[in-house]
This record gives C-alpha cells, sequence and structure tokens, in this order.
C-alpha cells in the first residue's frame, strides 16, 4: 500500500474542516442563529469541486454529439452510391469522429468519477476526525443524550453518505441541460412526435420516484423487524447456556422464527417492488421508442432508418441521466442532508468545561471539596451528590464507603470534573490518575495498556508489576507482557484486567489517585497484596481516595467518609468511629464480612457503562476468558489467538454453492423456467428494434422503386407493421416483468430456507461450538451475512442477468449483420476473460484489505467512548486522536488502492468497447455493397450502448461473486456437528425427579478435545441448580416467567422474596416494564436477585448457584443465603463461592485445586485440621474474621450433628432425612 499524500492525511483535513465549522460557529453565535454544517463544508470544499463540473459538462455534451454522427453514417447508407467516393469519405470522416467520441468518453469518465470519489473521501475523513475529537470532549450531560451505537453509527453509515453525493451531485444540472438539448435535436430530427416520447419519459420519472418512496417506507418496516430478531438473536447466542439448561430451545426457536416469518413477508414486497422498478428501467427505452415512432407513423409521416436510429440512441443517452443518475442525485442529496443534520447536532453537543489543573506553586498538592452538591441528570429533583465536604493531603487514605447507589463514583468523577457542581467547590491541585470500576482496556499489548504512553523504565515497571500481583499472571501468558489484548480485553479475565488498569495508574506516578473499588474483582488474598502492596506501600506518600466494599481495610485509612444516598453520613477515622460506638452494621453490615460488589449509581448516564463479570476469573478454568471479553466484541477481526481463525474460503465461489443457493429457493422444474423466460424476454427485447430496422428497410425499399417513375411515396400496409410492432412491445413489458418478479421469489425463498436451516442447526450446535466463536462471529453470520441474501444478492442477481443479456444480444445482433466481426470478437474476448480473472483476484483482496483497515477505526472509537474518563483523567486526548489519525490513514490507503483498482479495470474494459465499436462502424464501410441501412443502424446504435453496460455487467458479476461468499458462509453453518437430539424416546415419569442426589464417579472433564483437563478423577456423592444473571431483552414478566406458566401473584410473591418487590412496583410499567438490552438499567446485583426469583418460581429439586453474591453488598448478600436456605430447603444445593462467610455453614465443603478435588468434608472438620487448605484460607483473612468464622461452624457442626446438646432450633436437620443437603465448592486461586 502506498503512503498517503500530505494533503489527504485524516489530520490535515480534519483540522481544515474544524477550522470552517468553528468559525461557522461563531457566526451563528453573533447573529443568534444555529450553526449550519452545510455552510461550513461548502465553504471548504466549493473550489476543488467546482472544477469537476466541467468534465461532467464535456461528457454530457459528447453523449448528445455523438447520435448525431450516427445518423450521419446511415445516411449514406441510405443513398448509397458505390460510383460517389466523395461520400465515402465524408462517411470515413463521420466513423472517425464517432469513433473518437466513444473514446473521449471512455477516458473522461473514468477521471471524473476517480477525482469525485477522491474528494468525497476527503470529506469523509474530515467528518470522521471531527466526530472523534468531538467524542473525547463530550461532557456526561451529553452522554447520556447519545449512546455509543449511536456515534459509531455516525462514523460507519452517515459518513459514507458523503462518498456517494459527491458522485452524483453535479448531474442535479447537467440532467436538465441535456434534457433540453436532446429534445432540440430530436425535434429537428422527427418534428412534433418527439413531445410524445418525451412525455412518457417524463410519466415515468414520478411512477420511478413513488415506488422509491414506497420502497423506502417498507424498507423502514423491514428495518425495524430485523433489529429486532439480530437484538433478539444476540440474546439467544449470550444466553445459549441457560437457554439450553432450561430446554428452552423449542420455544426460542418459535419466537425467532415468527419474527423471520413477519420480515420476510416484508422483505418479499420491496423485492417486488425493486422487480417491478428494474423491469420498468429495463423496459423504458423500448416503450419510449414505440410511443415516438406510433405517433409519428400516425402523423402520416414516413419512417427511415437514419430517424429511427438517431432518435433511439439519443432516447438512450438521456435515458440513463434523466431515469437514473437524476434521481439518484436527488435521493442522495436529501440522504446526505439528513446525515448532515445527525452529525452538526453530535457537533453541538456539551462539551466539558476544559478545567486546567493547575500544579500547585508551592508544591502542595492537594484535594479539597466543599459544599458540593451536583445533579447527573438536571431534570431529577433528587441531586446525586448533596453538600460534601472532605480535604485529603499528600501521604493520605481516604476511604469512601457506602451501599449500593449511594454516589461513591460520582464522587471521584466530581473531583476528575466529569460531574459539574451545581454549587460548591472542587479545588484539585496536582495530576490525577484514575481507576474506573469497569476495567478499561484497550486493543494493544499488555505493557501498551500498562505504559499508556509513557516512556518504559524497566525497573519502574518490574515494580508497578510486582505491586499489582501481575507477575504470576504475565507468566501464564505466552508473549508475557507482550501478548495483544483483544478489543475488549478478551484474552484477560476480569481480575486480570482490574490489575491491569491498577498497575496503569501506579506507573503513571500522578500526584492524585482515585481508585474506584479495584479489589471487587480479585479474591480475598489478592485483594489483601494489592491493599498492602499496591495502595499502603507503593502509594503512601500519594493522595489516595478509595471507593470500597472490604470493610476490614477500613483500619488502615487516614479517613472515611460514609455515604448514603449522595449524602455525607458520618466523616472520621476508624478509631473515632469506634470510640462513638458507631456500629458499622447499621450501615452496611458486620465488620466480618468480605463484601465486594459493583455499585451503579442509579443514573441515566452512567448506564452504558457495561459490566464486566468481576467475578468470573478463577485461573483454573483453562477455556480462554470469554465471559469478560466476547460480551459484545462485534469485530472478528482482532480477536485474539485464543479463538479458531475463521475460515475465509479463498478463490472462487465454487459451482455447488449456486446449486444449492438456487434449490433452496425453487424446485428445479421452476429454475428451468426461469431460465427459459430469461431467454424469452432478450429474444422480444431485440427483435423489437429488430423489426423497427426492418420496416424502415422495406419503406427504403420502396421509396426506392417508386422515386424513377414520379415521385409519389408508398404507403406499406400499416396495420401490419404497426400490429407486429406493437405486439412485440408488450411481449417485451410483460416478459420483463415476470422474470423480475420470479427471480426476486427464488431469491427471497432461498434466503428464508437458508436461515431457517443454520438457525436450527445452531440451536443443535454443542456448547463448546459457541465457547470456539466469539459471539461477534455468529451474529454476523445471522446480521451481515442474512442481509445480503435478503437485500442485496437478488437485486444484484437479477441486474446482472439482464446486463449479461443485452451484451450477448449487442454482440449477435453484430455478428448476424457482418458475420466478419466474429473474427477481432475472438481476440477481444480473450483479453477481456484475462483483464476479468487479473482484475478478480486483486479486488477481492483489495476488498478484504479495505475492510479490515476499517474495524480498527470503529474499535478505537467505542474503546475511547468506554475508557473516557480514564483517557480525560490522563491527559491522553491528543493519543488517542493521533492514534484515529494513524488508524484512519490506513484506511485511506487501502481505499485509495480501491479505487484506483477498479478504474483501472473500468478503463481497459472501455477500451475494448471502443475497439468493438470501430470495428463495427469501419466494418460496415468497407463491406458497404451487402448491407441495408436498417441493419447497420441496428448494429452501431447497439455497438455504442455497449460503452457503459459492459462494464457494468464485469461489476456485477463481480458483486454477485463476492455475496455468493455470504451464501457460502451460511450454508458452511448449515451443517454444524450436533449434539444429542432434544427429546428421548424413553421418557421419565411426569414427576421425576424426586430428589436432587448427584453422584461424580472418577469423572474427568475438559472444555474441548484437545483442551487440558479441568477436572480430574473427581469422585464425590452429593445429596443438588445454576444461576447466573442472565436477563433477555422483554418485560420483567417475561424474564421470570417466558411462557406464562405462572400467576401473577406467584410472580409477586417470588419477587417479594428477593426483596424486589419496591423496586418493580416503582416502575413506570410495573412488572410489564420493558428492560433495557441484556437488563443493563438493572445493577448487577439486582440482576442476580432476578435470577434468584426465576429458580423460586421453578422449583427444582437442585440448585448450582456460581458466585451468585459477589456483586452485592454484604447486607443484600445476607438476605440471599437466608432466603436460599429457606426457600431450598428441600433441594441439593451447589454453591460455587469465594467469599467463605457465604458458605460456612453449609453442610460441607468440597476445595478443588487446578481441578483435582483435595478435601470434602464439613467446614468444622477441617478447620480442625491445621494442614488443610481450607484452615489457611481461613487465617487468611485475619485473626478476627478467622475466629468469628470458625465460632459459626462449631455452631453449626453442632446444631446438626449433636442437636440435643445446645438450644435446639427449629432448622434441626438430619442428612439421612432428605433435609437441606447444601455443598460448598471452594476454588483456590494465585
Amino acid at each position: 500500500m502506498y503512503s498517503v499524500l500530505p494533503e489527504v492525511r485524516s489530520q490535515h483535513l480534519g483540522e481544515e474542516l474544524q477550522g470552517f465549522w468553528d468559525k461557522e460557529v461563531l457566526r451563528a453565535g453573533n447573529d443568534a442563529q444555529k450553526p449550519s454544517l452545510t455552510r461550513a463544508i461548502i465553504k471548504c470544499y466549493w473550489k476543488s469541486y467546482l472544477v469537476l463540473g466541467i468534465f461532467t459538462l464535456i461528457e454530457e455534451s459528447t453523449k448528445v454529439i455523438q447520435p448525431i454522427f450516427l445518423g450521419k453514417i446511415i445516411n449514406y447508407f441510405e443513398h448509397y452510391d458505390p460510383m460517389d467516393s466523395v461520400a465515402l469519405h465524408k462517411a470515413y470522416a463521420y466513423a472517425a469522429v464517432l469513433t473518437f467520441c466513444t473514446l473521449i468518453l471512455a477516458i473522461l469518465h473514468h477521471l471524473y468519477f476517480y477525482h469525485v470519489q477522491c474528494a468525497g473521501m476527503r470529506l469523509r475523513v474530515a467528518m470522521c476526525h471531527m466526530i472523534y475529537r468531538k467524542a473525547l470532549r463530550l461532557s456526561n450531560m451529553a452522554m447520556g443524550k447519545t449512546t455509543t451505537g449511536q456515534i459509531v453509527n455516525l462514523l460507519s453509515n452517515d459518513v459514507n453518505k458523503f462518498d456517494q453525493v459527491t458522485v452524483f451531485l453535479h448531474f442535479l444540472w447537467a440532467g436538465p441541460l441535456q434534457a433540453i438539448a436532446v429534445t432540440a435535436l430530436l425535434w429537428m430530427e422527427i418534428g412534433i412526435s418527439c413531445l410524445a416520447g418525451m412525455a412518457v419519459l417524463i410519466v415515468l420519472l414520478p411512477l420511478q420516484s413513488c415506488f422509491g418512496k414506497l420502497f423506502s417506507s417498507l424498507r423502514s418496516k423491514t428495518a425495524t423487524f430485523t433489529d429486532i430478531r439480530i437484538r433478539t438473536m444476540n440474546e439467544v447466542i449470550t444466553g445459549i447456556r441457560i437457554i439450553k439448561m432450561y430446554a428452552w430451545e423449542k420455544s426460542f426457536s418459535d419466537l425467532i422464527t415468527n419474527l423471520r416469518r413477519k420480515e420476510i413477508s416484508k422483505i418479499l414486497r420491496s423485492s417486488y417492488l425493486r422487480g417491478m422498478n428494474l423491469a420498468s428501467f429495463f423496459s423504458a427505452s423500448k416503450i419510449i421508442v414505440f410511443v415516438t415512432f406510433t405517433t409519428y407513423v400516425l402523423l402520416g409521416k414516413v419512417i427511415t432508418a437514419s430517424r429511427v436510429f438517431v432518435a433511439v440512441t439519443l432516447y438512450g443517452a438521456v435515458r440513463l441521466t434523466v431515469t437514473l443518475f437524476f434521481p439518484s442525485a436527488i435521493e442522495r442529496v436529501s440522504e446526505a442532508i439528513v446525515s448532515i443534520r445527525r452529525i452538526q447536532n453530535f457537533l453541538l453537543l456539551d462539551e466539558i468545561s476544559q478545567r486546567n489543573r493547575q500544579l500547585p506553586s508551592d508544591g502542595k498538592n492537594m484535594v479539597h471539596v466543599q459544599d458540593f452538591t451536583a445533579f447527573w441528570d438536571k431534570a431529577s429533583e433528587t441531586p446525586t451528590l448533596q453538600g460534601l465536604s472532605f480535604t485529603v493531603r499528600p501521604g493520605e487514605l481516604l476511604a469512601v464507603v457506602g451501599p449500593v447507589g449511594a454516589g461513591k463514583s460520582s464522587l471521584l468523577s466530581a473531583v476528575l470534573g466529569e460531574l459539574a457542581p451545581s454549587h460548591g467547590l472542587v479545588n484539585v491541585r496536582g495530576r490525577i490518575a484514575y481507576v474506573s470500576q469497569q476495567p478499561w482496556v484497550f486493543s494493544g499489548t499488555v505493557r501498551s495498556n500498562i505504559l499508556f504512553g509513557k516512556k518504559y523504565e524497566k525497573e519502574r515497571y518490574e515494580k508497578v508489576i510486582k505491586a499489582c500481583a501481575l507477575k504470576k499472571d504475565l507468566q501464564l501468558l505466552e508473549d508475557g507482557d507482550l501478548t495483544v489484548i483483544g478489543d475488549r480485553g478478551t484474552t484477560l479475565s476480569g481480575g486480570q484486567k482490574a490489575r491491569v488498569n491498577l498497575a496503569r495508574a501506579v506507573y503513571q506516578d500522578a500526584d492524585i489517585y482515585l481508585l474506584d473499588d479495584p479489589l471487587s474483582a480479585v479474591d480475598a488474598e489478592v485483594s489483601r497484596h494489592l491493599f498492602e502492596l499496591c495502595i499502603c506501600q507503593t502509594l503512601h506518600e500519594k493522595i489516595t481516595i478509595l471507593v470500597t466494599h472490604q470493610l476490614q481495610y477500613l483500619k488502615a485509612a487516614s479517613q472515611i467518609l460514609i455515604l448514603k444516598d449522595g449524602k455525607m453520613v458520618q466523616k472520621g477515622t476508624y478509631t473515632e468511629f469506634l470510640k462513638s460506638g458507631l456500629d458499622f452494621g447499621s450501615l452496611l453490615k458486620k465488620d466480618n464480612e468480605e463484601g465486594e460488589q459493583l455499585s451503579v449509581p442509579e443514573t441515566p448516564t452512567l448506564r452504558n457503562r457495561t459490566f464486566s463479570e468481576s467475578s468470573v476469573w478463577s485461573q483454573q478454568s483453562s477455556r480462554p476468558s470469554l465471559k469478560d471479553g466476547a460480551v459484545e466484541s462485534q469485530d472478528t477481526e482482532n480477536v485474539p489467538a485464543t479463538l479458531s481463525e475463521e475460515n475465509r474460503s479463498e478463490g472462487k465461489v465454487g459451482f455447488k454453492a449456486y446449486k444449492n443457493y438456487f434449490r433452496a429457493g425453487a424446485h428445479w422444474i421452476v429454475i428451468i423456467f426461469l431460465v427459459l423466460l430469461n431467454a424469452a424476454a432478450q429474444v422480444a427485447y431485440v427483435l423489437q428494434d429488430w423489426w423497427l430496422s426492418y420496416w424502415a428497410n422495406k419503406q427504403s425499399a420502396l421509396n426506392g422503386t417508386v422515386n424513377g417513375g414520379g415521385n409519389v411515396t408508398q404507403r406499406l400496409d400499416l396495420n401490419w407493421y404497426l400490429g407486429i410492432y406493437s405486439g412485440l412491445t408488450v411481449a417485451t413489458v410483460l416478459f420483463g416483468i415476470a422474470r423480475s418478479l420470479l427471480v426476486f421469489y427464488v431469491l427471497v425463498n432461498s434466503s428464508q430456507t437458508l436461515h431457517n436451516k443454520m438457525f436450527e442447526s445452531i440451536l443443535k450446535a454443542p456448547v463448546l461450538f459457541f465457547d470456539r466463536n466469539p459471539i461477534g462471529r455468529i451474529l454476523n453470520r445471522f446480521s451481515k451475512d442474512i442481509g445480503h441474501l435478503d437485500d442485496l444478492l437478488p437485486l444484484t442477481f437479477l441486474d446482472f442477468i439482464q446486463t449479461l443479456l443485452q451484451v450477448v444480444g449487442v454482440v449477435s445482433v453484430a455478428v448476424a449483420v457482418i458475420p466478419w466481426i466474429a473474427i477481432p470478437l475472438v481476440p477481444l474476448g480473450i483479453v477481456f476473460i484475462f483483464l476479468r480473472r487479473y482484475f478478480l483476484e486483486t479486488s477481492r483482496d483489495v476488498k478484504r484489505l479495505e475492510s479490515t483497515t476499517r474495524s480498527p477505526v470503529f474499535s478505537h472509537l467505542s474503546s475511547s467512548l468506554q475508557g473516557l474518563w480514564t483517557i480525560r483523567a490522563y491527559k491522553a486526548e491528543e493519543r488517542c486522536q493521533e492514534l484515529f489519525d494513524a488508524h484512519q490513514d490506513l484506511h485511506s490507503e487501502a481505499w485509495f488502492l480501491f479505487l484506483t483498482t477498479s478504474r483501472w479495470l473500468a478503463v481497459r474494459l472501455d477500451a475494448i468497447c471502443a475497439m468493438f465499436v470501430i470495428v463495427v462502424a469501419f466494418g460496415s464501410l468497407i463491406l458497404a455493397k451487402t448491407l441495408d441501412a436498417g441493419q447497420v443502424g441496428l448494429a452501431l446504435s447497439y455497438a455504442l450502448t455497449l460503452m457503459g453496460m459492459f462494464q457494468w455487467c464485469v461489476r456485477q458479476s463481480a458483486e454477485v461473486e463476492n455475496m455468493m461468499i455470504s451464501v457460502e458462509r451460511v450454508i458452511e453453518y448449515t451443517d454444524l456437528e450436533k449434539e444429542a437430539p432434544w427429546e428421548y424416546q424413553k421418557r421419565p415419569p411426569p414427576a421425576w425427579p424426586h430428589e436432587g442426589v448427584i453422584i461424580f464417579d472418577n469423572v474427568n472433564f475438559m472444555y474441548s478435545l484437545d483442551g487440558p483437563l479441568v477436572l480430574k478423577h473427581l469422585t464425590a456423592l452429593i445429596k443438588s441448580r445454576e444461576k447466573e444473571p442472565v436477563l433477555f431483552t422483554g418485560t420483567m414478566r417475561k424474564n421470570l416467567d417466558p411462557f406464562d406458566e405462572h400467576t401473577d401473584e406467584e410472580l409477586w410473591n417470588a419477587l417479594q422474596e428477593v426483596q424486589l418487590k419496591e423496586t418493580i412496583e416503582d416502575l413506570p410499567g410495573k412488572m410489564d416494564t420493558e428492560l433495557a438490552e441484556s437488563g443493563s438499567n438493572f445493577s448487577v446485583g439486582q440482576r442476580q436477585l432476578v435470577c434468584l426469583a426465576r429458580a423460586i418460581l421453578r422449583k427444582n429439586k437442585i440448585l448450582i448457584i456460581d458466585e451468585a453474591t459477589a456483586n452485592v453488598d454484604p447486607r443484600t448478600d445476607e438476605l440471599i443465603q437466608k432466603k436460599i436456605r429457606e426457600k431450598f430447603a428441600h433441594c441439593t444445593v451447589l454453591t460455587i463461592a469465594h467469599r467463605l462467610n457465604t458458605i460456612i455453614d453449609s453442610d460441607k465443603i468440597m476445595v478443588l485445586d487446578s481441578g483435582r478435588l483435595k478435601e470434602y468434608d464439613e467446614p468444622y472438620v477441617l478447620l480442625q485440621n491445621k494442614e488443610s487448605l481450607f484452615y489457611k484460607m481461613v487465617q487468611q483473612l485475619g485473626k478476627a474474621e478467622a475466629a468469628a468464622l470458625t465460632e459459626t461452624a462449631k455452631q453449626v457442626y453442632f446444631k446438626r450433628n449433636y442437636p440435643h446438646i445446645g438450644h435446639t432450633d427449629h432448622m434441626v436437620t438430619n442428612t439421612s432425612s432428605g433435609q437441606p443437603s447444601t455443598l460448598a465448592i471452594f476454588e483456590t486461586a494465585l
């Protein structure tokens, strides 16, 4: 690839346009108007674009002049006199001018296209630069008004309109001008009857635009259905484990099938419209010529070959411009205006006030907050933070604690300057480093993530790695810290990402550290390491504000701030709190709980944070940790190496793909009929023109014989000639329409069939398939590839078939008239085939390159938006902008190649056509003796239409082949390996199972055939169901009870049990409130409670709880545990946990280490053994906590085994009597 010219660099272009836009904003401000982006664009680009208008002018005039010379040549044949050498020389001169015009057209057209597409590219690149620059400066208010998706959409769809609009813009004036010129010439040629033809042309225009309007309204309806289908698909694929566990495949399959049926019915309608449109385009010229000459003959004029074919060619020239270029210019301009308006609204959103944090003159860093009150949302009455005051000086650690939604994260954003005060003040002196609650990593190496633009200093770097407990993790990664992280950190687990985030902050060596709950994504041991080594030692001279739920660390804090509902409840040191007898429990729950939790401020502005499943990092899980990353990774380009590489089929699309594609659509009899119909349509098309030339010949023959004896022009039998002519015209139109509709019917049908097959095969695929392939890759098949099959492929296919048949028609007519033409056709054909093969190989790769280089532009934008606060806290906007520009320039290089290669081919194809025209023109003059004027007219006028059409045909053939790749990809997914059938012949009795017993008998288990063993020789007997916070879009009711099996009362009771009843009742639609995508309008804790309610409703015998409470605060945790003990008293419960206090009262504890069963006994028994792993883990927690846990274990043990000792309790259980058996599985980490 060639590097970009300095004047097309993203930075240069962006700053240029930004300058004009800034001036425009200033001007509008002074005149109290709304600034107009269109005006800025015009001011920036009008000069260079105007020059290109000259090209259009020359090109369109040449198209109008060509037919005149054609007429002169045919004229020579009409008055053919072998003796007249002057006439012959003149005819040669005319032929030379005709071919010269053809060559000019061939060259000019492509020069013009190349330059306008470059202009479009410049505008697009400049726009993208401005959009990204704006995105980095958005205030949080503005972030609430827009979403990441919307900004990415501006960058992917809206900006592309500029590429298209520049191509057609000049036709807005060239079209009408050309129409006027053609009408004048026709008037001179055939008089008043030309108006009849023009009238038809003008009637066709509104008809087409009417089709267009109908089509776009259908299109938007289809788009809504498609969106819903893809969103549902996304959730099916994300929640596939849950769906398979609950055996919900049938019902989800019905859901998708219904959605798809609605979508297809709309698609068929819009396809028929498109078919009508193409058919009308195909037969428009025929109808126009028919009307013109019928009028002409009926007015009593005599038809001659020169008149017929001059008219045909002139109409041909104007028809393209008037029915294709002019309407699409209007359409593109209106689309572009809409896009410009959307971009303009985005560029006018609020920016964050650029507060320059001054470095203190006296070297005293500090954070001082006084009477601070602020709102995330100006509309709401209750402030997010109210009346806060505190001061932190170097060497101090301020711990901020409080329940969920207390405003802890908001407090940090206030210090960052992200949350503007409504009153009060924030005074920050010093450089800030910020660790967000959602760990943010960008694609690049682990090292580049930590350095974040700073220079690499080995010693300091090693220290940081050690302090942040990353040493071991980096040794485990195969390339160490040079391992490339995928788009959203796909190679790292949640805990690793959190620590990379922390390391980034520590390496910055700033003065002020804002840490938003960095300890919750890691287990007890690591969390302790981070707190002691990193926060207390490495950062001990700095100003540190730590938001946390780990109450055991509060002792180390210099001061503690307790928040509740945005207000400061109390502030002081740990000892002061103890003296005042303040019970932490009243605020948060007792001291010996280890809380880890993700707090989500209840504010719309922060909703678009994505949740990482912070708890899912157990290093044993040998599966590449997809849980964290690929949640919505749409790009398949940067999927890390751990995933299987997506297989691209190289080379040409096999014949088999075409066969399968057509056979999916219809029976082979229908397909044979379709082929015949196509042939018939083309034959009628050619015969209609041939009949005209035959008629003209007969007429001129008559004139010739009569001329000798007095000048009486004899009439031919009008009824006979006109009758046949009308019949042929009607046949052409009818065949054209029938063929279009049938092609669309067959192809859309096959799209439907293939989609259903693919979906069925996906649902039956084993879970391993979903681990191996990221969601983005599977979804891509359902969105992009099926989209091609529904929408673009049928259209392109039909277009290709039409133009191909026309090209064949042109060549056969020429060969029929002058058989000698076949000789030069052979070398031309060979050259053409060679060119096409050579071009297709290159262009496919160039196209791939172009789309591969486009992805980083989008992923850079979306990852920047996710890490917006971090980027701004570190003042890294400049660097991100430079990176963005670099990505853009890379894409421009590929795009430039794409433009030039396609022009390269086009010029050569048009040269072949020009050769053909030359051969026909001069060949007919050389063989003048044997030819009629009508035949020459037919052959030459046909040859001239070949110019644009031939290369369009080749283009479309390449497009069809490219889109058939989508068909191949879909077919590839229709036969995946299947899991066992959904239903067995032997059905268990309806009440089965009666009790949940689980037996492991020497189980070895791995996730994939070539993966490592995850469980090794596990043998255990458990007298045992899955809970993972997966919510689906739809109402709350749908989430609890997808198939309406329970009454409302049961649902409310279940919600009451998990203490969500009040929350749900406060919602506007109560139980029918729509959940946002994957439930993001609930905090992670709340989502888990909803899943628990789902479990309570289903009353299963076995309950598996996987880390159910990692994301809720200690208080809620206790509630969940209590509920589980009550509600599932008759069940077997398996708990997988990192928090010891949640499981200390289980019946038995199973400790696993690297997949092997190490210990399995009652908790108290394990604690008696000082050598046991479990004992060591409990001791890790510190003396007080360990003692409390041991005490609890002891009570439970005695209560269970010796109920008569000690106070009896209604919870007396005896394992043998089938009473609750709970079991905790504990994995060691680190």
